[in-house]
């Protein structure tokens, strides 16, 4: 039994490990996966799918999924624009403020119903994108797993977005495993190459670290802000957190279609399997 086909056959056990240093191993043992005999303690796993056709049947369509996670994400982007623009204006009122300059309750109380509208326009639009966003990435990490055994479940695809600490680093690593795997099957399928290339991934993920952490600061500081020399570090804050937030809505549309294209092409090729 050559190497290949002893992974093949251990991918099929219970006992299977994923190490994240060592790769696949045996949990018993406690050794990589690279025996030469079949394994005398070998139990089947009996909820992979090893039928190709039972494979295709039990994929999910994710197509609608990822056009509505993008069309959301590209309307929090619009938002972001008119609140970055909203904040500049907020901005300069109170730099007037801070200069002692007469500014009418009128126009205080207009930039305040101005600013709270658009604040909860876009944090209803936001939690509705992130929604969509984790149910795309779920169904698409799901698919993989039934294509090709991955390093966690579908249920840690979503999950992991609200764990303190995994959240930091665990998404990152399943984004890049499946954009990774994806390429793979498409050339073990088709014979085909395509740009398995991560380092978009790691600016993704890199801008969305430090927009939440942009974002805390600006909560903490609109909170606590009682003088015009508060509100105006919360607004700069703000207008940083949209600066930041245009870019990362941009990438994540890109992310999301290039690995859509890539699931169609995968489901183009199985459907043509007999």
């Amino acid at each position: 039994m050559t190497r290949e086909e002893q992974l093949e056959f251990c991918k099929r056990c219970t006992f299977r490990k994923m190490d994240m240093k060592q790769g696949l191993i045996c949990n018993l043992r406690g050794q990589k996966a690279t025996f030469q005999d079949e394994c005398p303690d070998y139990e089947v796993d009996k909820k992979i799918i090893h039928d190709e056709k039972k494979k295709i049947e039990a994929i999910r369509p994710n197509k609608k999924r990822a056009e509505i996670a993008q069309a959301l994400i590209w309307l929090v982007m619009l938002l972001e624009i008119i609140s970055m623009i909203s904040s500049y204006f907020q901005y300069d009122l109170l730099l007037a403020l801070q200069r002692d300059e007469f500014v009418s309750n009128q126009i205080i109380d207009s930039n305040d119903i101005r600013e709270s509208v658009i604040a909860i326009l876009y944090m209803i639009v936001y939690v509705v994108s992130a929604i969509t966003f984790i149910q795309w990435f779920r169904r698409a990490y799901y698919n993989m797993n039934i294509r090709t055994r991955t390093v966690h479940s579908d249920g840690w695809a979503a999950g992991s977005w609200f764990v303190p600490i995994i959240s930091l680093y665990r998404p990152y690593q399943i984004m890049k495993e499946m954009c990774t795997e994806t390429s793979k099957l498409i050339k073990t399928k088709a014979g085909n190459s395509t740009n398995d290339s991560t380092v978009i991934i790691g600016i993704w993920w890199t801008l969305w670290i430090i927009s939440n952490y942009v974002g805390q600061y600006v909560m903490r500081s609109a909170f606590k802000a009682e003088t015009v020399e508060n509100f105006l570090n919360s607004t700069i804050g703000d207008m940083i957190q949209s600066s930041i937030g245009i870019p990362l809505a941009i990438i994540t549309v890109m992310i999301i279609k290039s690995y859509s294209a890539k699931e169609e092409m995968i489901s183009e090729i199985e459907s043509k399997i007999e």
